[in-house]
Formats: structure tokens, sequence, C-alpha cells
């Protein structure tokens, strides 16, 4: 256990833009929107696990940043005075993933939310410099392993369900998989759980889920599904489908004075949000991550007043009374004068014999930063041709091992070698690091079978451009027919 009184209190740089300093101007316009109070040492300003609806701006003295993992407690930032607390949970009205604690007594100004929301409409400079800032300590908590936990193995569909659905909303939160951490097993049976009840997810102080859908976890997290108002109401538009087209709809529809609601099934941003790079988007000339655009566009609807509800599964469209009525997965409906359907494309999938087999644990069809922790320290290759098949090869190639890009020649670029160098050094030129690349090779017949076999085809395959295939491991998951048929030396 963590001693937090005796650990010494510095305040954690600002390395990243995370942890920016407010202007005098700009805290007394803050403050006419807020009020000031005292602080003692050892209040708590936000507890993990619980709502938190006040921007609070450090004034004097200092405030520790701290995740708890049952007694365990651990500081991770320290904020001194002109900084503000939170991130982009505050915004988006989710629960605290971390319990804000103050160390030194001093003063906070507090502001809540909604004035908040108002403000960064009217103020661009204050509502850039607070988003930006959220947006990076998002990304360190995730990154960092910060949040809930996920344990259960790594061949089951209910725990990649799961770890899909956190990684999809950009949620912090780690997972043991039960194949390889100890750790797990371990805790399993602290709880006084056993391997057949997971997966299960750990929230602050040990309470435990054991194998919640993804409505019951998005209620935990503070994520709105479609509630008995939107039921009962009339929406003017609403919008099918959470991708960069449904949120621009949503965007366009609430900014025009229309009650507006947005529902997905999964999460918002849509395929865009699993692209590590978008270096071709409009308005981004140094290039954004597809995660980064969709909490931005989120903001921007919930900003003119649309309502968003994930998880929102539509199950059917029909007419009532002269208006649009969409069904919804798990009984109830939504009625609305317009109906915009942006529901997007499928993914493909690898024409490869028995794939389906390893897509629970070992093919992911995205290369964002939860693929790149779960491939770490193992090789891992990346099948396409396209732009973004290089940029995942590029994002996942600045990892420890190798990264393979795999082109088939029916498809590719004239020289994708050189596009991929090209693209590596105007990548590395712009954060002073020398660039990285993966091996390349181009191949007409690329279709090995993960059972050792080699298949010639000419069937393109899912979405090249986001298909990360991580190695295959040798290890027979739990309840699968043993011998493992993997021969090569290198067990792969």
């Amino acid at each position: 256990m963590t001693t937090i009184d005796t650990a010494p209190v510095v305040e954690t740089p600002d390395l990243y833009g995370a942890f920016p300093r407010l202007s005098d101007a700009q805290i007394e316009t803050l403050g006419a929107y807020g009020r000031r109070r005292p602080t003692r040492r050892g209040d708590i300003l936000a507890l993990a696990g619980h709502e938190f609806d006040e921007f609070l701006v450090v004034l004097r003295g200092r405030v520790a940043v701290i995740e708890e993992r049952g007694e365990d407690r651990r500081i991770i930032h320290v904020h001194g005075p002109l900084r503000f607390l939170g991130e982009v949970g505050l915004l988006e009205g989710q629960v605290s993933f971390l319990t804000f604690e103050v160390r030194d007594p001093g003063a906070v100004l507090a502001v809540p939310v909604d004035k908040l929301r108002r403000l960064v409409l009217r103020d661009e400079g204050i509502g850039d410099l607070i988003l930006r800032a959220y947006l990076i300590r998002r990304s360190l908590l995730i990154s960092q392993g910060a949040g809930f936990r996920i344990i259960g193995s790594c061949y089951s569909a209910d725990t990649r369900r799961l770890r899909d659905f956190a990684a999809r909303n950009r949620l912090p939160h780690q997972w043991l998989d039960l194949e390889k951490d100890r750790q797990a097993d371990h805790m399993l049976d602290q709880l006084g759980y056993g391997i057949d009840d997971t997966p299960v997810v750990i929230w602050r102080g040990g309470e435990v889920l054991r194998n919640p859908s993804n409505a019951e976890l998005a209620a935990r997290i503070g994520l709105l599904p479609a509630t008995t108002q939107d039921r009962a109401a009339v929406a003017d538009l609403l919008v099918v489908g959470a991708g960069p087209a449904g949120l621009a709809a949503a965007v366009y529809g609430s900014s025009d004075g229309l009650d507006t609601c947005l529902i997905d099934g999964v999460a918002t941003g849509g395929q865009a949000a699993t692209s590590a790079r978008i270096e071709n988007y409009l308005g981004f000339p140094t290039g954004i991550s597809g995660a980064e655009l969709a909490e931005r566009a989120v903001l921007q609807a919930e900003r003119f007043g649309a309502r968003i509800r994930v998880p929102a599964e539509a199950t059917g469209l029909g007419g009532r009374e002269g208006r649009h009525v969409v069904a919804l997965a798990g009984g109830g409906e939504i009625s609305a004068r317009t109906v915009v359907i942006a529901t997007g494309a499928r993914y493909r999938r690898l024409q490869v014999p028995r794939v389906t087999r390893l897509e629970n644990g070992n093919v992911y069809y995205a290369a964002t930063q939860p693929e790149a922790l779960l491939c770490q320290g193992d090789p891992c290759a990346v099948v396409g041709g396209g732009n973004s098949a290089g940029q995942a090869a590029l994002f996942l190639a600045a990892r420890p091992r190798c990264t393979y890009w795999c082109v088939a020649a029916i498809w590719a670029s004239p020289c994708p070698d050189t596009w991929l160098k090209r693209s590596a050094r105007i990548r590395g030129s712009r954060c002073g690091a020398t660039p990285r690349w993966p091996r390349c090779w181009v191949t007409r017949n690329f279709r090995r079978s993960w059972y050792g076999t080699t298949e010639p085809t000419t069937a393109r395959p899912s979405r090249p451009a986001t298909c990360s295939c991580s190695s295959a491991r040798r290890r027979t998951p739990r309840g699968w027919p043993a011998p493992w048929p993997w021969t090569d030396a290198a067990s792969y």
C-alpha cells in the first residue's frame, strides 16, 4: 500500500501541453462564472467513480491526482497554482476516473460544468486551451493503464467485446490477461471469483461487474444510453450512426436550432476513431488522431445542444402518425420528424482459412494505442496497401520488436516502400526524432494461413488500411483442442 502522506509533493512538469497554467486575465474571466473557496489538507475535491460536475482551478496550494486500486493509492500528477483539474470526461458527463486530494492548503475556483460549456462557446482562447489539455490528459491516462480493470482471457469473446467497447469509447482502463498475467489469477482469488466467472470488470474500491453488457458498463462509467425522456419526446432530427458523417449531421442540425439526437450501438467516431493518424483531413495540416477528431466532434455537437446516446443500437425503422420511429435493441423506440442514416461500412475480413478463430485475441482491424499496447513486445504484421496501412505500420514500428508491412501488389501503390520512408521522414522531422520504419515486402499471393500453409488468392482483404494482425502464440487457449498446430521454431 502506498503511503500518500509521506510521498513527496513535486509539481508535475508540463512536458506535453497537458498541464498549462491559466493567465491572470483568464482566471478573472472564469471568476465571473464560479466561486472561490478555501481548501484544507486532505480535502477530497473529486472521488474516483463518482460524478464530477465542477471545473476546478487551483489558486493556491497543491492538489494531488491519485489513482486508487483497492487499498493501493498512487499519485500520478500534482498540480500547483493556476493549473486546472480534470480531463475530457468532465465535459462529456462521465464519472471521475481519479481522486483529487488537497496536499497543501490554499484555495480553488469552482465553475459549474454547464457554465463552463457556455463560456467555451464565447471565449475561443480559453476553450482551445482547456480542450487541448483535456484531450492530452485522456491519452496519457489510457497509455498509463489508469481507470477500471478488465480481467479475462485473450481467447474470450466477451473479454474482447469489453476491451473493444472501452477502447472505441476511449475509456481509461487496464486489461489483465488470464493467459499471461499471474496478477490476474491472484486478484480473482482475492475477490472470490473463479475463471468461469470471467470476464470481470473491477471498479474503484473493489466493486466487481461480472461479465457486464456494454450498456451496464456504460451506465457505470456515465455514458448515456437512450433514456425514457428520449423515447417519449419527438426529436426534430435523429441521426443513426456516430461516425464523422453522423457527428457532422448532429453539429449542423443542432447549430441550426433543431432538437437533435444522435445514437450509436457502440461508440462515437466510427472507423475514423480507429486510425492512429489522419494526415489528409481538411483543416488539420499537421494531422490528427482519429480519437482526437472524434472527441472534438462530440464536444462540438454537445455545445450546440445535441443529445448523444451511446450505446443505443437501432434495429428497425418504421412510421407512425406522420413521423419516423426507430426501434432500439433491448426494447424501446425513438420518434423523429427526420432521420439521417449514417451507419457507415462494415469491415471485410481477411480471406485466410480459420482466421475467425483468432479474431478474439490476435487479429485486430485497427492500429491505435490500445492495439499497440496489446502487441507490445511481440512481432506484428500489418496487412494492406493503402495510406492507413502505411500509417499503422509507422505507428507500430515505434514500439519495441519487429513490425512487418505486407503489401499485396495487385492493389498496392507503385512504390510502397518509398512512400513509407517518405512518410516516416516527414513524421520524424515533426517530432525531431530519427524515423523508424517497418520491414516491407510486396507479394501477389500473400495469404499465409496461420496453420502453416500458403494459399494463393486474388481476393482483397478486409479494410487493408487498418488491419493489423498481431502474432499468434503457440500456447493452447483454455477450452480449445490440443495440440496447438504451430510448428515454427520461434513458436509463431
